[in-house]
């Protein structure tokens, strides 16, 4: 009977219900899970590649750690050689050594130093005085303007005179000089600023004597 579905219909009808489940479990099931493949296979491969690299990586912290270890060595040293032992952990204490550093120990360096390099000094030298404020103290750097040197000598020994402060035993600056007159009485002018990097860091201010006192104090 027409109403009747035959064999070959219900095998139609069949066949597209499985494809339907089918194309529903790519989409549901399979997809989804070759979405995820995919994407740990990107992260494996990023990993893989970071890990390839992690021997090379290793060996160039090796290397900078040693730098660090050589500049650090190198620095320290240079401490030594060009800065006095000057901390403001204690600022009273570094106040104190600043000025046997100013008033004791800079003034006769500077003094002996020309003649140490074949020149004269005929000009005197001026150490300014240290301050008298501790917490007014840069405890960075501490900048001592010397004031002008003037020197005699010949030409050649001038100019190595001038050369020779690179090894001076504290950290200076000299501006350009000024030559006047011919070799060998050649005289040479030029300022002189010392500079102090005091060592580690800076500790609390301190109170002073009368500054509370003083700051209650009506004016007049």
């Amino acid at each position: 009977m027409g109403s009747k579905l035959k064999s070959f219909h219900v095998a139609i009808i069949g066949a597209v219900a499985c494809i339907l489940v089918v194309g529903g479990l790519y989409f549901f099931i399979i997809k989804k899970q070759y979405e995820q493949i995919t994407k740990l296979n990107s992260e494996y491969q990023v990993l893989s590649e970071e890990y390839a690299r992690l021997p090379k990586a290793k060996e160039r912290l090796e290397i900078a750690r040693q730098n660090n270890r050589i500049v650090s060595a190198k620095y320290e040293k240079y401490l030594q050689d060009k800065m006095p032992p000057l901390t403001f952990s204690d600022r009273a204490q570094g106040m104190i050594a600043l000025w046997k550093e100013q008033s004791e120990i800079l003034g006769p360096l500077l003094q002996s130093w020309p003649a140490k390099t074949g020149v004269n000094l005929t000009s005197s030298i001026q150490i300014p005085a240290a301050p008298v404020n501790p917490n007014a103290i840069d405890p960075t750097l501490i900048t001592i303007p010397v004031g002008n040197f003037t020197v005699r000598g010949d030409f050649t020994t001038i100019l190595s005179h001038l050369r020779s402060w690179n090894k001076f035993n504290r950290l200076v600056k000299i501006d350009l000089a000024r030559l006047t007159g011919p070799s060998p009485g050649m005289t040479a002018e030029y300022a002189v600023t010392v500079y102090v990097f005091p060592r580690g860091e800076a500790g609390q201010n301190i109170a002073m004597a009368g500054a509370a006192g003083e700051a209650g104090m009506p004016g007049g």
